[in-house]
């Protein structure tokens, strides 16, 4: 898969942003720190397996989804990248892109949800043993929950 190029230097780092429910390029801090010294980066919406089993989730809720994962694809092709759209759980899914694309940052929106604060817990501690370091940024709500 390849990855956009942002640098020749060695040392930079190589991202990835997990995109949630930002699908924007535009007012997106955690974006914005993956492309902070930055060699590569490559973006990916996670598609977990419970969220499509969900009875909660309706025809209309899919189809705003799936809109706004192709319009934030050609927004990136535009920019000559892509998204990267991974089936699974997110605890399955990072530890094999780690180490297949070297990975040694990762973005991602905070999420104040309950279930939300669970999943982040598991993956910066899955990222941690990777070595990948973990930046997390506040985009969805005006005021920091947590404070």
């Amino acid at each position: 898969m390849a990855a956009v190029a942002l640098g020749p230097a060695p040392a930079r780092c190589r991202s990835v942003h997990w995109f949630r429910r930002g699908l924007r390029l535009h007012d997106n801090p955690a974006l914005q720190e993956a492309l902070r010294d930055a060699a590569s980066l490559r973006c990916i919406y996670i598609l977990d397996p419970w969220f499509a089993a969900s009875s909660a989730v309706g025809i209309n809720r899919w189809r705003f989804l799936l809109q706004s994962l192709e319009d934030l694809d050609n927004s990136l092709r535009k920019l000559n990248s892509r998204l990267f759209v991974v089936r699974g759980q997110p605890t399955d899914v990072f530890p094999r892109l780690f180490k297949e694309w070297g990975v040694t940052r990762l973005t991602f929106e905070y999420d104040s949800e309950p279930f939300g604060k669970e999943r982040d817990a598991a993956i910066i501690k899955l990222a941690k043993e990777a070595g990948v370091e973990v930046v997390i940024e506040n985009s969805h709500t005006l005021y920091d929950l947590d404070r």
